[in-house]
């Protein structure tokens, strides 16, 4: 959201800067009537921010071609800083095992966004991943991290971080669930696919 502002108040000032240039050109070289010269120039301001204006993208297609393209957007990127926050924790933890299981929850999460900006149409089926479980694993990592940077060594806090590893290798579980929930059609047609290469195989007598 923030580089789309960047790129939109960018666009602006090139368009100000071509207008005035124009405006000046006109009404000093030119000697055009100071009214006309400002509603000309007030026009080619319009026209070029309108012209230059960054259009927002998932992937490669923009949300104004996308049904409710706004408010998919919005969940896809709040996605995306879910996603940063389990990065940045997953670096800073120094249990071998539960950094293990961190990496491959970074690693699913990744696949899963990745997909989903080539495949915007699914974010919607993507609620429960974005809005719970993404959202719980980032919380989770983070107060793991706080707890780590405490360096108790407690039997409450060892249990809690013993109990802390189960749980992302539950997170793993479900995140690689609703991948697979996401891919299903596709997982459907390759085998509608293979199913049919099988057929035409055998009856060509090619086996």
């Amino acid at each position: 959201m923030e580089k789309h502002k960047q790129k939109e108040c960018i666009a602006n000032l090139l368009a100000g800067l071509l207008a005035g240039g124009i405006f000046l050109i006109l009404l000093f070289l030119l000697h055009w009537n100071f009214l006309v010269d400002l509603a000309l120039a007030v026009g080619v301001f319009f026209g070029l921010s309108l012209l230059l204006k960054p259009r927002r993208k998932i992937g490669r297609i923009s949300i104004d071609q996308l049904p409710e393209g706004e408010t998919l957007s919005r969940q896809l990127e709040e996605a995306q800083k879910d996603f940063i926050c389990i990065e940045q924790a997953m670096q800073r933890i120094q249990q071998p095992a539960v950094k293990q299981e961190a990496q491959r929850l970074k690693q699913t999460a990744k696949n899963i966004l990745t997909y989903l900006e080539k495949h915007p149409e699914k974010i919607k089926s993507a609620r429960q991943f974005i809005d719970y479980y993404q959202d719980t694993a980032s919380s989770l990592l983070q107060k793991y991290i706080e707890l780590q940077d405490t360096n108790l060594q407690t039997e409450d806090a060892m249990h809690l971080q013993s109990n802390t590893l189960k749980a992302i290798g539950t997170l793993n579980t479900a995140f690689e669930a609703q991948f697979q929930k996401l891919m299903h059609n596709e997982m459907m047609d390759m085998e509608s696919e293979i199913r049919l290469l099988e057929q035409t195989v055998k009856m060509e007598n090619l086996k």
